[in-house]
């Protein structure tokens, strides 16, 4: 059964129907894959319609323009960090070494990139098209923040609010930044800087949470 779509601002129409929702999720994966091979400018609607195997009209029924499929696309990649962070993110993770929890961490993350691979024609080489995008990239890294100082809270009883916040803001933001840089080449650098960023987060929090 199809998953229930989100609502997405943009849409001229929120599918309902499981057919619609289908049709939808039809239309952002071959969005998906077209924005990896020809990037966002270089794809049309048209080009997407026809990859999903629908008419112009079925895609504008739901798609007013190329920046609405963007923003749904990113909601989509978003809405499944979101879930994936949490979930990993549970009490028990908080008992694993802590180079074993961040090894499993940035690895999640890694494979849900890698399996989308419009992820980086979104996020990265598409950032001045959509700022709406960007603010919603924001949102979610506050919200991870927020998870991670409860988590190092509870991994660490001794670590003060304020300090907790601090180093889960410190984390976010390095990871962020980092991520967007290693998918600005191929993916030998891609793996590269995250070998590198596993370095840098077990050398800061050991610190704080050993």
């Amino acid at each position: 059964m199809e998953e229930e779509f989100s609502k997405v601002e943009g849409m001229r129409r929120q599918p309902q129907q499981m057919r619609a929702i289908k049709r939808v999720n039809q239309i952002l994966d071959a969005a998906d894959g077209l924005f990896a091979e020809v990037g966002y400018e270089g794809a049309t609607t048209n080009a997407i319609a026809a990859r999903a195997g629908t008419s112009i009209g079925s895609l504008y029924r739901f798609f007013p323009d190329k920046e609405s499929i963007l923003k749904a696309l990113a909601t989509r990649y978003l809405e499944q960090m979101h879930e994936m962070f949490f979930q990993l993110h549970s009490p028990d993770m908080a008992t694993l070494p802590l180079e074993v929890y961040i090894d499993r961490v940035i690895n999640a993350f890694d494979e849900l990139i890698t399996a989308h691979p419009g992820y980086r024609a979104v996020f990265v080489k598409s950032r001045a098209a959509c700022q709406e995008v960007q603010d919603m990239d924001s949102d979610l890294c506050a919200q991870f923040a927020g998870k991670l100082a409860d988590f190092y809270r509870f991994k660490a009883p001794h670590l003060d609010a304020s300090t907790g916040e601090l180093i889960a803001l410190v984390v976010v933001e390095a990871v962020r930044n980092l991520r967007r840089l290693s998918l600005t080449r191929d993916d030998q650098f891609q793996h590269r800087v995250t070998q590198e960023i596993k370095k840098l987060l077990l050398a800061y929090l050991q610190p704080y949470l050993s």
